[in-house]
C-alpha cells in the first residue's frame, strides 16, 4: 500500500471520527431540549375514535376477508347436490371426436368388468 492511499484512509477514517464524536456528544444536549422518554402522553382520543380503532378496524377485516372467501364460490353459481336431479350437459373426457357414433358403435360385454378384468 502506498502512502497516498494510507493518507487517504487516514483522512476518512478521522473525517468519520469527528462526525460521530459531534453527534455522540451532542446527544445529551438535544435530550435536555426533546424528551422522548414516554413521560408525554399526548392527546387522548374521544370514545368514538377508541370504538372506531378497536371495534371498526377489526370488523372491517373482518368483512373484507369473509368477502374475500366467498367471492370465488359466489361468483361461479350453483353446483350439484346430492339427491336432486343433474342440469349440467354430459362430458366425456378424453373420448372420440363424434361421442353419438362411438355410443352407436359400441358393443356391450358380456364377460366381465371393464378393462379386461374377469370376475
Amino acid at each position: 500500500m502506498t502512502a497516498r492511499h494510507l493518507r487517504r484512509g487516514l483522512a476518512g477514517g478521522t473525517v468519520a471520527l469527528v462526525l460521530l464524536a459531534t453527534q455522540a456528544l451532542a446527544s445529551p444536549a438535544f435530550a435536555a431540549t426533546h424528551p422522548d422518554d414516554g413521560s408525554d402522553s399526548g392527546p387522548g382520543l374521544s370514545v368514538l375514535q377508541t370504538i372506531l380503532i378497536f371495534v371498526g378496524i377489526p370488523a372491517g377485516l373482518f368483512v373484507l376477508i369473509a368477502l374475500l372467501v366467498t367471492a370465488p364460490s359466489i361468483a361461479r353459481g350453483p353446483r350439484y347436490r346430492p339427491g336432486l336431479g343433474w342440469w349440467a350437459a354430459p362430458v366425456w373426457f378424453n373420448g372420440p371426436d363424434d361421442a353419438d357414433t362411438a355410443v352407436r358403435r359400441a358393443t356391450p360385454t358380456t364377460d366381465g368388468g371393464g378393462t379386461s378384468a374377469r370376475w
